[in-house]
């Protein structure tokens, strides 16, 4: 390590010594008198810049990125009005009618009518599917006479323009028809059988509209002569 460096002043002056450096003393200002002062140098003027302090918070909020500008609102879509009728309304079409359920089943108590005793022998020679069909025809004829009296059923065809469907112990005859003083008429009717097939325990029906006469015979509909 570098040590100070020690300055020694000397003290002892002789008159020489004074003289001489009076003189060049004088000689210097005399020439320092004479030199031309220096202009000035034109310094640039220094920017100023504003500085800001931000507190820890301030400045972690001005270093985080901007949030992403929100995605514009769509209008609400109107709801596209009809356009004008450019005729007259069409007619709604019409819901098909309820079939009539009676409470009171019939065809056992004409069955057990003393006039009904060749019925129920015939009854008792056909097969099972048949026998129910014959029983709900039954129920039928007795069905439509009771609800209206202008009505005198004679013969049920449940064939005449659809096929019945017999599932277990139910039969529905969607083509059904029926004839009543000289004349055929539509009929639908769904006929609910006991276990045994032997009676019936429900039944609904309903009358449809006459049968043209020139169908007659396409339909198997026999004429009364």
């Amino acid at each position: 390590m570098r040590g100070p460096v020690v300055v020694t002043l000397q003290n002892e002056a002789s008159p020489w010594g004074i003289s001489t450096s009076v003189v060049l003393h004088a000689l210097f200002a005399a020439i320092l008198a004479l030199m031309p002062i220096p202009k000035r140098t034109n310094r640039p003027e220094e920017e100023r810049v504003s500085v800001d302090i931000l507190t820890p918070q301030q400045f972690e909020a001005s270093t985080r990125p901007p949030p992403a500008p929100a995605a514009p609102v769509a209008p609400k879509a109107r709801a596209a009005e009809p356009p004008p009728a450019s005729g007259p309304p069409r007619p709604q079409p019409h819901s098909a009618p309820a079939m009539i359920r009676p409470t009171e089943m019939l065809s056992a108590k004409t069955l057990a009518d003393p006039r009904s005793r060749q019925a129920r022998a015939d009854l008792a020679t056909f097969a099972s599917d048949e026998r129910m069909v014959q029983l709900c025809n039954l129920e039928a004829m007795d069905q439509i006479r009771r609800w209206r009296a202008d009505f005198q059923p004679e013969q049920v065809v449940p064939y005449a323009t659809a096929e019945e469907k017999i599932t277990g112990t139910t039969i529905a005859a969607n083509g059904a028809a029926f004839r009543s003083r000289r004349n055929w008429y539509g009929l639908k009717f769904r006929c609910q059988l006991a276990h045994d097939g032997e009676s019936v325990v429900g039944f609904g029906f309903l009358v449809g509209d006459p049968v043209a006469r020139e169908k007659w015979d396409e339909l198997g509909l026999p004429a009364v002569h």
